[in-house]
């Protein structure tokens, strides 16, 4: 009983970090939709949402929708060489 309450505490921040995953990915998609076309969208959505900060994320998971101002946090998030790169092996390039 002990095992399965501390596997539990284990898997709650997962469980929570992928709840604000999926609503960042949800602000952030449709942005990227509108400059890159088909699946490759998903792909960058993919890696923006991976390389934002965890404030970042945050801001954009509470956000009711896209804006101006999370188009400045993705395009900041753009502009890291990480998110770069990750674009990049997500493409096979």
């Amino acid at each position: 009983m002990r095992q399965l309450l501390v596997l539990l505490m284990l898997a709650t921040p997962a469980a929570a970090q992928t709840a604000e995953e999926a609503a960042a990915t949800a602000v952030v998609l449709p942005m990227i939709q509108q400059v890159v076309a088909g699946p490759d969208a998903a792909l960058v959505t993919g890696c923006v949402v991976a390389a934002a900060t965890p404030e970042e994320r945050a801001r954009l998971a509470a956000a009711p929708g896209p804006s101006a101002e999370m188009g400045a946090v993705v395009n900041a998030v753009l502009a890291r060489p990480e998110t770069l790169a990750c674009i990049q092996r997500a493409k096979g390039a």
